[in-house]
């Protein structure tokens, strides 16, 4: 493994700014580049949560050195009140070989007075529900996804509708929005089928934030015989079809993060706290029952500052779920959704630590222990190598 890792620090092809950027530049381009090391003991990430009703199995990454993904976008200040961004992403083998148009909004500020502003954000966007899924995956901490994340909204909640929020001077701020919600936890179809609030908090580092999200849903299948790799589109429930599980009804969710800094120490703790509950139908070539669904988990992460562009950190994590199926032939159905045997605790640790150079490069390594129910135990190792190649070409012209 050494070698390989060595292999793979050399090769430094990586993304540190691939989101909404703060700057008096009226015209921001941005050109990310991103690469990553894998080494497990058993496929990462793991097929299954047990503990939820996922759409599908996952795939496991490729182990050793992979190309991850390459970003590029445009940001523009039109005037002091209206903003657009526009970026795409083309992501490697691990998500899928494909491209995808990530974000594409218009922001619009009014100022009501010194102290009050109210704020429009209209089209693709990432979602209010918790603060890490604000960013995108390539921004995170930590590579390795929370598993009560990935059980609640799988890899991420962006999507297509308007946003509307109110911010206080002294920090205080209440948001919402309508969002046409065609991906998991809900699926595909006409009208707009999810909704969005959240009431926060924020001075410098130190935030508060309780976000809800509710989505009606009106046949989300869960094809569990097939390898899913990364995608947002899902099998259908318009006929009973065999392997397929589909489930109508509502999903609600609520997510509390929050984040607190202690100069003295030099430390930051931040974590999220998740809930999400299902409730409707689930139905097969072998009937029809009701179902409720309650899953829940938690994050806690603590951040060290070694320098300024050197941090170290450690996460802990849970998830826990709760399958009731009421009807005929309920426990036959359950196995075919795979949640027959949810009962137990999966939980993770995880050490890492990144190092930010001013050249545009930032590296990330990170090591987790997990144990998920009804799998085998497992370690992960992951490096992450990124570059944001326009400050490379600034550096060097």
């Amino acid at each position: 493994m050494p070698a390989k890792l060595l292999y793979s620090l050399c090769l430094l092809s990586v993304v540190t700014q691939a989101h909404e950027i703060t700057t008096d530049d009226k015209f921001v381009p941005m050109l990310n580049v991103g690469g990553r090391y894998l080494n497990s003991d058993a496929d990462y990430p793991v097929a299954n949560l047990d503990n939820a009703l996922e759409t599908g199995a996952l795939a496991a990454y490729k182990q050793g050195n992979a190309f991850d993904y390459v970003d590029v976008g445009l940001q523009a200040q039109w005037t002091s009140n209206v903003k657009t961004l526009f970026k795409g992403a083309y992501h490697g083998q691990d998500t899928g070989d494909t491209f995808e148009l990530e974000q594409a909004w218009l922001n619009y500020d009014y100022d009501i007075d010194m102290n009050n502003m109210l704020s429009a954000r209209v089209g693709r966007q990432y979602v209010a529900l918790g603060k890490q899924n604000l960013e995108h995956s390539h921004q995170w901490q930590m590579g390795v996804e929370p598993l009560v994340m990935r059980a609640s909204i799988a890899e991420g909640w962006r999507d297509d509708g308007l946003d509307l929020s109110w911010q206080h001077e002294n920090g205080w701020s209440v948001g919402g929005g309508v969002f046409k919600g065609e991906s998991f936890p809900s699926n595909a179809e006409s009208g707009f089928n999810a909704v969005n609030a959240r009431l926060g908090w924020q001075q410098d580092d130190n935030y508060m934030q309780l976000s809800l999200a509710q989505f009606k849903v009106s046949g989300r299948a869960t094809e569990q015989q097939n390898a899913l790799t990364h995608t947002h589109s899902q099998a259908s429930c318009d006929k009973a079809t065999a392997n397929i599980v589909c489930f109508k009804g509502d999903s609600q969710l609520a997510v509390l993060a929050a984040q607190w800094r202690f100069p003295d120490l030099k430390t930051m703790l931040n974590g999220e706290v998740w809930l999400k509950k299902e409730t409707g139908n689930l139905s097969s070539l072998s009937g029809q029952v009701d179902y409720t669904g309650l899953i829940t988990g938690a994050w806690l992460t603590a951040n060290y500052q070694i320098k300024p562009s050197l941090q170290s950190y450690i996460r802990v994590e849970n998830l826990q779920g709760r399958h009731d199926l009421v009807g005929a032939n309920a426990a036959l159905i359950a196995g075919e959704a795979e949640i027959g045997k949810s009962t137990g605790t999966s939980y993770r640790v995880g050490l890492g630590g990144v190092w930010l150079l001013p050249q545009g490069i930032r590296l990330s390594a990170e090591y987790h222990q997990q144990h998920i129910i009804n799998q085998k135990n497992n370690t992960v190792f992951l490096v992450r190598y990124q570059v944001d190649l326009l400050q490379v070409a600034r550096i060097v012209k």
